[in-house]
């Protein structure tokens, strides 16, 4: 293999090992990301994490689907990367691209490690493409407050009004989720900072941190939060 080669190795369980070096290693751009964020270097950590992004788009086939081994360190750098420049396309309000993006990452990544699917669901809910929405719906279960919420959304966009049941449930089931989406003050504060890194967060810091990533969302579609307030 050449210093930048690049070549897809399958595994027994019907994925590939996204095998690279130079350009190709994404154990790397993660790590280069991963510095910058840690130095507060936010913008260039995005830029990065999209030049790297391109890398892998450039790298996948355009004509069949490259499901990639999450046991193989690159490979699941490489979805990393693709995950984390969709979020941030999303915290910029480019649900097209982030709408892409988590497209690809679901091909990419069948088991769905980073819960994209729930993400995926916002953007189809606020971009009003329900078709897809209605195949992904399936996979959008009580036992997470995310695909609550988003299921929640879409019954107030399409039908104009809440539906009781999954009220009831985000109150019942997932209550974090239910009081951040009430509360008029989200502080991303030392508390905050200190539970979401612990071994085991809170509930609460899980909430936050899903209303931190989602707030912008939020601030042009305000409609579910003042139907829940």
């Amino acid at each position: 293999m050449s210093n930048e080669a690049l070549q897809f190795n399958p595994t027994n369980d019907q994925t590939f090992e996204l095998e690279g070096r130079g350009k190709y290693n994404f154990v790397k751009h993660k790590d280069r990301v991963d510095a910058l964020v840690a130095e507060g270097r936010y913008a260039e950590a995005c830029e990065a994490r999209y030049e790297a992004f391109g890398i892998l788009a450039d790298a996948l086939p355009e004509d069949e689907a490259m499901p990639l081994s999450w046991e193989h360190t690159n490979s699941r750098a490489a979805l990393a990367i693709l995950y984390g420049s969709a979020t941030d396309h999303f915290r910029i309000g480019d649900l097209e691209m982030a709408m892409a993006q988590l497209e690809m990452l679901l091909e990419c990544d069948g088991e769905d490690h980073f819960e994209a699917v729930n993400l995926l669901a916002l953007c189809y809910i606020a971009m009003e493409e329900w078709d897809a929405f209605d195949d992904l719906v399936i996979d959008l279960t009580d036992k997470s407050a995310e695909a609550v919420v988003a299921r929640l959304w879409a019954s107030l966009r399409r039908d104009g009004r809440l539906d009781g049941d999954l009220v009831r449930l985000l109150k019942s089931r997932h209550k974090a989720f239910y009081a951040e989406l009430t509360a008029t003050d989200h502080p991303a504060d030392e508390a905050f900072r200190r539970d979401i890194a612990s071994e085991r967060p809170s509930q609460g810091a899980e909430a936050r941190e899903w209303w931190l990533l989602t707030e912008p969302l939020w601030c042009e579609f305000p409609e579910l939060i003042e139907a829940l307030q």
